[in-house]
């Protein structure tokens, strides 16, 4: 049950982006990681094995699921980008990092496929320093930390040493939040949590309580923390860590029929893709409307709209038909096929319902 979380995940990006309030809006992606660690953890044990077979398998099932909707995005904000009235709209609005062409062979190379440890600014798509470090977790969780607690358990204690170390020198939160190493505490959090999940519900309990309050807390630690901390503490940021791998461990155990698991999982889906439109749409709203780039909350209210009908066209014709729908055929093909091999007896086999019951 975690796509409403994760829908709502998106939402407070997109509140931060267009309106300039963060109550909680630049944590969330890092409650995003930790989900991922802890879905990616989940998936690969059941889904994949350790081979040749099993990664080719999960490197083309992510690359259909994170580059379809990101390209689509990203030759979209190339074109704005190209159209005289919408390229100062862009450049106000996306200022931090910044939206731009890709000013070298390289730069481009890195914008498109999403790849260096620091990519380049500015960037066709701002947010998509996030995807970076999502394909590089994921891809060190299927080869390693997927596959034994243990070597999770170091790889989460390692990350918590370090953001001591930050707590202690006093490190400003933003040389920290846009880090490999700031990441990797919400990736190692996920995995340990699938990893320990049995062991950790025992602080699950009374459930919806618990929820409703690791739900309201970040928002009174925003509240809090100008009285608290200073502004550019790192503090409030672990806090908000602790608290978005808390609730994953939360929304774990939570079960539903299969009607609202579906609708769950439907709303979910919508995530990624308002995730990567947001900016673009609220570009074309701007310059519709006649106003200039600024962040605000009319420009919020006028962009919502669009921005979610623009992700429900994302997901049903880019996402549904390249992205996982090929997962989907790939699965209905090896079931179809298993079907039609014929059975082969095996020697020695003991007929169901013949067996001993101390068997």
């Amino acid at each position: 049950m975690f796509g409403l979380f994760r829908l709502a995940l998106a939402l407070e990006v997109v509140i931060h982006h267009l309106s300039g309030h963060h109550p909680v809006g630049w944590y969330s992606v890092y409650a995003f990681f930790a989900l991922s660690g802890y879905l990616m953890t989940l998936v690969i044990q059941r889904k994949y094995t350790l081979s040749p077979h099993g990664g080719t398998n999960f490197l083309i099932n992510r690359a259909l699921r994170i580059y379809p909707p990101y390209l689509t995005m990203a030759l979209t904000a190339y074109l704005l980008l190209n159209v005289p009235t919408l390229s100062p709209i862009a450049h106000q609005l996306a200022r931090e990092p910044p939206i731009g062409l890709p000013t070298s062979g390289a730069s481009w190379f890195s914008d498109i496929f999403i790849l260096g440890w620091h990519l380049p600014v500015p960037k066709l798509e701002p947010q998509v320093w996030s995807v970076y470090r999502e394909i590089f977790f994921c891809t060190a969780i299927f080869f390693v930390f997927a596959r034994t607690r243990r070597l999770a358990l170091a790889w989460f204690a390692g990350s918590a040493a370090y953001a001591a170390w930050t707590i202690w020198r006093g490190y400003p939160i933003f040389n920290v939040y846009t880090t490999f190493q700031g990441a990797s505490l919400a990736y190692s959090a996920g995995t340990c949590i699938y990893h320990f999940r049995d062991r950790l519900r025992v602080l699950t309990r009374p459930l919806a309580p618990l929820i409703a309050l690791a739900a309201i807390l970040p928002f009174v630690f925003e509240f809090l923390r100008p009285h608290f901390f200073r502004d550019n503490s790192v503090m409030p940021f672990y806090l908000n860590v602790i608290l978005s791998a808390y609730m994953v461990l939360l929304l774990s155990t939570l079960k539903a029929p299969a009607r609202i698991f579906q609708i769950d999982q439907y709303l979910g889906n919508l995530a990624y893709p308002i995730y990567l439109c947001h900016l673009n749409v609220a570009i074309v709203v701007a310059a519709v409307l006649h106003w200039p780039g600024f962040v605000s909350d009319r420009l919020l209210l006028a962009a919502l709209a669009p921005v979610l009908l623009c992700a429900w066209v994302v997901n049903k014709y880019v996402e549904r038909t390249i992205g996982y729908g090929y997962d989907k055929r790939r699965q209905a093909a090896q079931k179809n096929a298993n079907a039609r091999r014929p059975a082969m007896p095996v020697a020695g086999a003991i007929p169901f319902g013949l067996r001993p019951e101390s068997d």
